[in-house]
């Protein structure tokens, strides 16, 4: 009975320091965007263009061309505007900077990519690039709506209605719009950066890419959507295993073939996954939702200490399990050249997301112990691997960059819970990363866990209502952030007057 005493005074504790939480905001113009026909018919032309990335500069460069074309012409309150200027990197990159009135405040910067991943048609109901609504005209299908041209147009859109109100921002901020994200940004976010620091701007006061949205159901017994915000991003390892053997006529077959060999190699890294980690991050994670859960999850999440085993297996299922511990996933596979020739040579692709408090080495390591025989060569794909991304600052109290997202989440989603995470994908932010500690990634647009997949999958598509919403999050965000440096227009509801 102490015990559970104990822990109940402790939940309580966590729960009565929690900071107040902002009111939500209300559609209206005096406090945020409302919605509009032609923002949704912009999204819909934009989905259109096929800018597709195949491979490291290998990209569609006239619907990359049209689509930069396009963007000005949808948009000329944004780009003739006097506080606006926007200059064309690398021939298809976007680098827009929005001037702010307090010139010596140190600028932050909003990132998005232009380019999508390939449409297999097969496998997808309607037109990959057809933008075909709904019947009932509340969603858009088509490759990009979410991944990324939906938070491209939503952060343009915030924009263009920041302006048309006659408004300017006190902090002054950068767009970078890549064009080769989804085959490394060597092209497109690389050179951004390199222009940036040509013009003399080395550090910035926080940067905010794609990355973790509003997922509803990841883990059992949540009744609302998390909101991640990526703290810190996973790295990437590809390594090429191989093995040479005797090649023959199949008719005498050796006692293992090379692609026997490789086979027990795989099978014993699939059998063997990486542990998991129970870092400081989670632990936060865990304390932090916590604060929302109903009892008793509330004082199970609230007592890490005597509830660890019970969170792990928790932890260890669904979407959060990619979080938890680096992951092994076997991509490629080759060996023989005809049924009755033994294959002198058998190799596969293996790719680890690295887990930030692992390292390259400590994977690759592991990898040769866990297979254990000196017949297979283990190494590293050049270009495809980097390490996990450092971890920013997110102390709700104390490191206003993450204020200022939490609280515009929290008022465009008053029942989302903000949360800081790992991003187990990757992004353009690792061509930023020496620009500020306070690099951040999420994307505001709210899909169930189920649907989750449709991102690089088929029929994916975007809301109505979460593209608006994803607008109303970025347009909160600029005046949040110039609420937060004694600007004189603080950004309060009617709620708060």
């Amino acid at each position: 009975m102490s015990l559970l005493l104990l822990c109940c005074l402790r939940t309580f504790v966590l729960i009565s320091t929690r900071p107040p939480l902002p009111p939500p905001c209300a559609r209206n113009e005096s406090e945020g965007y409302i919605g509009a026909d032609a923002s949704w018919v912009r999204l819909k032309k934009a989905i259109q263009y096929k800018t597709v990335s195949l491979a490291p500069h290998d990209y569609d460069k006239q619907e990359l061309g049209d689509f930069v074309r396009y963007l000005k012409q949808a948009f000329p309150g944004v780009f003739r505007s006097p506080h606006v200027r926007h200059d064309i990197i690398n021939k298809y990159s976007l680098l827009i900077s929005v001037h702010g009135k307090n010139a010596t405040l140190k600028p932050y910067m909003l990132l998005s990519h232009m380019d999508v991943v390939p449409v297999v048609q097969s496998e997808w109901k309607w037109d990959g690039f057809g933008a075909k609504e709904s019947a009932d005209g509340q969603r858009v299908y088509g490759r990009g709506a979410v991944d990324n041209k939906g938070q491209l147009m939503a952060v343009l859109e915030a924009i263009n209605f920041m302006l048309s109100k006659g408004d300017q921002p006190v902090r002054s901020f950068f767009i970078g719009f890549g064009h080769d994200e989804e085959v490394g940004g060597e092209d497109g976010a690389l050179q951004i950066a390199k222009e940036l620091r040509r013009r003399g701007y080395n550090q910035l006061e926080f940067i905010l890419d794609e990355g973790l949205m509003l997922i509803e159901g990841l883990m059992p017994g949540l009744k609302f959507p998390i909101a991640g915000i990526g703290v810190s991003e996973k790295g990437s390892l590809s390594l090429n295993i191989s093995v040479r053997s005797e090649g023959g006529h199949s008719s005498l077959p050796p006692s293992q073939s090379s692609i026997g060999i490789l086979s027990a190699a795989i099978s014993r890294l699939e059998a063997n996954p990486h542990p998991f980690i129970f870092d400081d991050l989670t632990a936060n994670f865990v304390e932090r939702i916590s604060l929302d859960l109903p009892f008793p999850l509330n004082v199970v999440c609230s007592n890490i200490w005597l509830f660890k085993p019970l969170i792990r297996i928790a932890l260890s299922k669904g979407l959060t399990k990619s979080m938890v511990h680096t992951t092994t996933a076997i991509t490629m596979i080759h060996g023989g050249v005809k049924s009755n020739v033994i294959p002198p040579s058998a190799w596969a692709i293996v790719n680890h997301r690295i887990h930030p408090s692992q390292t390259i080495k400590q994977i690759i390591d592991r990898d040769i112990a866990v297979i254990n025989d000196h017949r297979v060569k283990v190494e590293a794909v050049n270009g495809f691997s980097f390490e996990a991304h450092p971890i920013s600052p997110h102390n709700p109290k104390y490191d206003w960059p993450f204020q200022v997202l939490e609280k515009s989440v929290r008022q465009i989603h008053p029942t989302a819970v903000p949360l800081p995470m790992t991003l187990i994908a990757n992004t353009d932010t690792r061509h930023y990363l020496n620009f500020t500690k306070h690099v951040f990634r999420h994307n505001p647009v709210t899909l169930h866990a189920k649907e989750v997949s449709m991102i690089h999958g088929r029929d994916e598509y975007i809301s109505r209502s979460g593209f608006e919403s994803a607008i109303n999050f970025f347009y909160h965000l600029i005046l949040n952030v110039d609420s937060n440096v004694n600007s004189n227009v603080p950004h309060k509801h009617s709620t708060e007057l």
